[in-house]
């Protein structure tokens, strides 16, 4: 099976000097994935900072870059075309602020399913699917009970098999895109795909809770990947593993 991982690093206008912490968070996630993560299958990089080639990394330009962050996030789903998913079985988007800690070659999917993360927020959290679906639907899930305790998805890592790119890859986009001019919410791109899981609108399936970790990463025994969003950033060096 040839696999494709693929991740973006947006540089947003104005002063530089993030550009020696971005390069280092660059070397921790690539060094990782070659490392504890077994991976030997191509890495691709889709950035507007330079200087960021080394050796086993393919890098390409990002077209433009929207100044405010939850569009950028937007943007690398409505740019979902532009993966060069042709000669390979399975791509793989993955966020920087990942630390790979065991082999990751068994999350590559195996069948046609959409595959992410699991989230420690519910689907139906105000930070995923709540404010974008209908207020009548909100009160069918309050006087109900339904879907109310399910766990949700996390956009940290999402994969695809190829054949199925432009089903799922391509659903996700068409959600964002048909949500328009309207407000967004917090957690942009994650919203949409647990918008995704929510309504059925493609087959998904999430990675078991503890395979990928997004915090108590020292409890994280089974785990192949842990996640440190946000601010937990300042914690990756700690769980360094090369």
């Amino acid at each position: 099976m040839k696999t494709l991982i693929y991740s973006h690093l947006y540089q947003r206008p104005g002063p530089p000097g993030r550009a020696g912490a971005l390069r280092e968070l660059l070397g921790l996630w690539f060094d990782h994935l070659r490392g504890p993560g077994l991976y030997a299958g191509d890495i691709l990089l889709f950035t507007n900072v330079t200087g960021l080639e080394r050796p086993g990394l393919m890098v390409r330009p990002l077209r433009e870059v929207p100044t405010d962050p939850s569009h950028a996030f937007l943007q690398r789903v409505l740019t979902y075309q532009e993966v060069p998913v042709n000669g390979y079985d399975v791509a793989m988007q993955m966020d920087l602020d990942m630390l790979a800690v065991a082999d990751i070659n068994p999350l590559f999917p195996r069948d046609d399913r959409l595959w992410a993360a699991p989230s420690d927020l519910r689907i139906l959290d105000w930070r995923h699917t709540w404010t974008l679906i209908p207020r009548w639907r909100r009160a069918v899930h309050k006087l109900t009970g339904w879907r109310m305790s399910e766990m949700g998805a996390s956009a940290c890592v999402v994969a695809s098999a190829t054949s199925t790119w432009e089903r799922n890859f391509g659903a996700w986009a068409r959600a964002i895109r048909a949500h328009g001019t309207r407000p967004l919410p917090r957690q942009s791109d994650q919203s949409f795909l647990n918008l995704l899981l929510l309504n059925r609108a493609v087959p998904m399936a999430c990675w078991p809770a503890d395979v990928i970790q997004h915090r108590d990463w020292d409890q994280a025994v089974h785990a192949r990947l842990l996640h440190f969003p946000g601010r937990r950033k300042e914690q990756m060096q700690q769980y360094r593993r090369v």
